[in-house]
């Protein structure tokens, strides 16, 4: 059965939200009531930021260059089924559409598959809720200005899903379900570094039997949620900004953002930390093509 192109989200507005007061520590005594009460008062706080809140997006977890991570531990099998999908995406020409026609008729003859590499696994519920399903983000070949990747879904040895797209996807998790529909979202993260610039983009994706709903950040009309100037001596001020993204589960789920900075080589500590912003994402068409299931 043929799938419906995704879904892509490219329209963002930040609300700042009230920040709790922290009070210093007294000598006076404490009213047994009116501790319960700040107790209280402040947990609502807390809960109104990012109550039961999963992350979707965090720097400091990643390593210092994510692009060179290994590829993931996957069977002989699953990587072979994958790598066909991917081997009949490219007799086909796919990744040609998904380019102008004469850019892409260049790239595709000198793309052999060589470069075939497995970046992202991750498990849930992707299109059939209650399976047991597995999904992959695969680069088939590389290119300066835009990689040929796919995203293949398993279950049983059987491709559920297939999309293709020129991108520069390195990484690959799942969310759990954040609006209780009962499928596995899935959030990929790609990266870009030019002449010392670099900056990465992040796309929070369903592929549920409807066209996917998807979330991003890190284009012209949204911003990066990492970036850096690392690379440039004399115009480097030695700090790298990012953002941390984080979601609470709901029907309609509620999306927030932390701008936190740090210094150049040094992602896994961030020396500036700002307050927790909530994030509106609405959804858009993503350009995938849907990709051959056999």
């Amino acid at each position: 059965m043929k799938r419906t192109a995704p879904v892509l989200a490219i329209c963002l507005a930040t609300v700042g939200l009230a920040a709790s007061q922290v009070a210093s520590p007294s000598s006076r005594v404490i009213d047994p009531h009116e501790h319960r009460a700040a107790g209280r008062a402040g947990r609502k706080v807390a809960q109104a930021l990012v109550p039961l809140s999963q992350v979707v997006y965090d720097i400091r977890t990643q390593t210092s260059d994510p692009t060179q991570m290994p590829e993931p531990k996957v069977t002989e099998l699953e990587r072979a089924r994958v790598q066909s999908a991917a081997r009949q995406a490219a007799a086909q020409a796919l990744w040609t559409k998904a380019l102008p026609t004469k850019a892409g008729d260049t790239r595709m003859q000198h793309c052999t598959g060589t470069d075939f590499k497995i970046t992202g696994i991750a498990a849930g519920a992707f299109t059939d809720k209650g399976k047991a399903q597995t999904a992959y983000l695969y680069t088939y070949c590389l290119n300066s200005t835009g990689d040929f990747q796919g995203l293949v879904v398993l279950e049983a040895g059987n491709v559920a899903a297939h999309y293709v797209f020129v991108d520069q996807m390195y990484s690959m998790s799942a969310l759990q379900d954040i609006n209780r529909n009962g499928f596995t979202e899935l959030v990929l993260s790609g990266r870009y570094t030019e002449q010392g610039y670099t900056e990465e983009w992040v796309r929070i994706a369903e592929l549920g039997p409807q066209p996917p709903l998807i979330g991003r950040l890190g284009d012209d009309r949204t911003p990066a949620p990492y970036s850096d100037y690392c690379g440039v001596v004399r115009t480097n001020d030695g700090m790298w900004r990012s953002l941390v993204l984080r979601v609470k589960p709901g029907p309609t789920p509620i999306f927030t953002q932390q701008a936190i900075a740090g210094e150049c080589g040094h992602t896994k500590v961030a020396t500036s930390t700002g307050p927790v912003r909530s994030l509106t994402l609405n959804p858009a068409p993503t350009g995938w093509l849907s990709g051959p299931l056999k």
